[in-house]
């Protein structure tokens, strides 16, 4: 699935940044500082994707709730999870290392313009990443993400701002997957998840599939990577 028409739209640049294993803290600020930029007009701010390796943290979208907390925050601590709150749509979800998150941070044409096509857009360049390492998944009309038969293996949440983009992925590659046992998440109780470690029996390289999902990524949004 593309966004908007790859045969009647000029594909815009965009810089690709590989952040390596980064605070979540610093990564979310930099999107966001990236999107206000965007976001104004004036502003000679390029397109970018985003990709790193998170640290361990749980974050809450504008639809979650106290009850999406299954530990509390001191138990957490402890733990070396941190909590933070996040202007994307959605619940609770965990991120942490063996991750890898994608931030498309883009301004969208006016033919684009439609968030349902952005996330399913998203899922399919995750979807396709998947299955050239030979893992079958699918998507759910019902929830946002992809799954490996009931077994979830990336979430997907956006936020848009002046029609410039926000947040996108998170692809469980590898680590460990216990700390989504501590929420609900994305608002689904009781939601097993998977790796492709755990799919494949060994975990692929990291930056393997980080190259292969950025270049899925900008291919569904029809764009190209600048020189």
């Amino acid at each position: 699935m593309e966004v908007g028409s790859s045969q009647s739209v000029i594909m815009q640049p965009v810089t690709v940044r590989h952040l390596g294993s980064r605070r979540f803290e610093d990564a979310h600020q930099q999107m966001l500082n990236l999107q206000g930029q965007l976001a104004d007009a004036r502003s000679t701010a390029v397109e970018t994707l985003l990709l790193f390796e998170p640290s361990a943290v749980i974050t809450l979208g504008s639809k979650s709730s106290d009850g999406d907390l299954l530990v509390d925050e001191e138990t957490l601590k402890t733990r070396g999870v941190t909590i933070q709150s996040v202007d994307r749509g959605g619940e609770a979800t965990y991120h942490g290392p063996g991750q890898l998150i994608a931030y498309p941070v883009l301004r969208l044409r006016p033919q684009e313009r439609d968030l349902h096509r952005l996330l399913r857009a998203l899922e399919s360049a995750i979807v396709t990443t998947l299955d050239q390492w030979g893992i079958e998944s699918r998507t759910d009309s019902d929830h946002t993400g992809v799954w490996v038969q009931h077994r979830k293996i990336a979430c997907i949440g956006m936020s848009v701002r002046r029609w410039v983009t926000g947040h996108g992925s998170a692809l469980c590659i590898s680590g460990d997957l216990s700390p989504f046992r501590w929420i609900v998440p994305c608002g689904i109780h009781d939601c097993p998840f998977t790796s492709m470690e755990q799919e494949l029996g060994t975990a692929p390289r990291f930056d393997e599939v980080e190259t292969v999902l950025a270049a899925n990524l900008l291919e569904v949004f029809n764009r190209m990577a600048s020189s």
